[in-house]
This record gives structure tokens, C-alpha cells and sequence, in this order.
């Protein structure tokens, strides 16, 4: 699916001109005229990345980002300045802008920044499925059988002096448990060593092969 696109700026030329050459690297791209309408654009379809001038009338470039990273934090910006106001475009980085560029802008520059932005957000969205599915591993294949040997030592604790069918029946759910957690750690150790070896590629998709490998490993094992 191609990222998108919004690009904000009052200068119609510039707004037309910017929209034609994006589409034209494969982006899809909308427009908005000022702050205002970016955040109206952005509130019906979210955008992958904006493209913000810094001066605009209404409500300025900086305010527009302040709301932007406020309300739609997964949504980078490159700010657009007409002029090296180096001060100005360090107080949006630290606002949470991505990078700035001086107008007039160089349009292979521009699709390098942005293909670059895009995929790092793509890249850290892979990375946190990863983070969600080993931390699924270790809640649901780990965590539970451990539980299950707490239970059973529980029982064991309160059944008679007696009761020994009771007693040899939840001894044997215990070994069973732990041979349960053993096959899960080994299991674990495979990913890490796999893990190691994918991590020599970069970017989304070894993000991804390293998602897949886990859950295939895991129903492997029984998951």
C-alpha cells in the first residue's frame, strides 16, 4: 500500500507542485491550504507523514505540529521553511517534527527524507509485533504452566496423609507442567539464536521474519 501523504502549505503553486511530484514517486498524496484544514484532512484519514510550512495564516506551522503529535502521534512531519531559520526549525524538532527543509525544495531530496521516514515507521511498527508476540510467549506458554504447578502444589498441600491416589494424580500434573515449561524455555533459547542471526538483516522485513519465525516455533512446540 503506497504511504500517505499530506502536504500543508498556503502557496497553492507550491501545494500543486509538491502533490504532482509525490504521486509521481508512488506516494498518495492530499493537500490542505493551512493548519486547520491539515488537522480536518488528518481527523476524516490519517495521513503516514505531513508536510508542514512553517508560516501560515490562521494558526502557524509550529501550532499545527504541536496538535498534530497530540492528537495523532503516529503521524510524522517535515517541516518546509522559506528561509534557514535554523532557531525556528530546532524548536519543532524538539516539538517532535522528524526533519525541516528550505524551500525552494528539491524534490529527489525530499522523496529520499520521506521514503527514509516511512520506512522507519514501518520498521518500529514491525518491531513492536515482534515485542507483542514474544511477550505473548512468555504470559501464555511460560507464565500459565507455572501457574498450574502453584495450583497443584496447593492441592497437594491440603490432601490427607491418606490420599495417596490424589496425591501421585497432582504430582504427575506437576511433572507434566514442568516438562511444559522445560519445552517452552528450549523453545525460547531457539528464538533467541534464530533472533541473533536475523538481526544481521535491517529494517521492516526482518522485523517481520522474526515475528513469523516466533509463531512458527511456537505452534511448533504446541502452542
Amino acid at each position: 500500500m503506497n504511504e500517505r501523504i499530506l502536504v500543508v502549505d498556503d502557496e497553492e503553486s507550491l501545494r500543486l507542485s509538491l502533490k504532482f511530484k509525490l504521486k509521481s514517486a508512488g506516494f498518495d498524496v492530499e493537500v490542505a491550504v493551512d493548519g486547520e484544514d491539515a488537522l480536518e484532512k488528518l481527523k476524516a484519514r490519517p495521513a503516514d507523514a505531513v508536510l508542514l510550512d512553517i508560516n501560515m495564516p490562521r494558526m502557524s506551522g509550529i501550532e499545527t505540529l504541536t496538535l498534530i503529535r497530540q492528537q495523532y502521534p503516529q503521524t510524522e512531519a517535515i517541516m518546509l521553511t522559506g528561509f534557514a531559520d535554523f532557531s525556528t526549525a530546532i524548536e519543532c524538532l524538539k516539538i517532535g517534527a522528524k526533519d525541516y527543509l528550505v524551500k525552494p525544495v528539491d524534490t529527489t531530496e525530499l522523496v529520499t527524507r520521506l521514503r527514509s521516514l516511512v520506512r522507519s515507521r514501518s520498521t518500529e511498527r514491525a518491531l513492536q509485533e515482534v515485542h507483542q508476540e514474544y511477550l505473548g510467549f512468555l504470559t501464555g506458554d511460560v507464565l500459565e504452566p507455572l501457574k498450574k504447578i502453584q495450583s497443584t502444589l496447593d492441592t497437594l498441600a491440603k490432601l490427607p496423609g491418606d490420599a495417596e491416589k490424589e496425591r501421585k494424580k497432582a504430582l504427575s500434573a506437576a511433572r507434566e507442567a514442568a516438562d511444559t515449561i522445560e519445552a517452552k524455555v528450549k523453545v525460547l533459547a531457539q528464538f533467541a539464536e534464530e533472533a541473533s542471526e536475523a538481526a544481521e538483516g535491517t529494517g521492516e522485513a526482518s522485523a517481520m521474519k522474526l515475528t513469523e519465525h516466533l509463531k512458527g516455533i511456537r505452534q511448533g512446540s504446541g502452542r
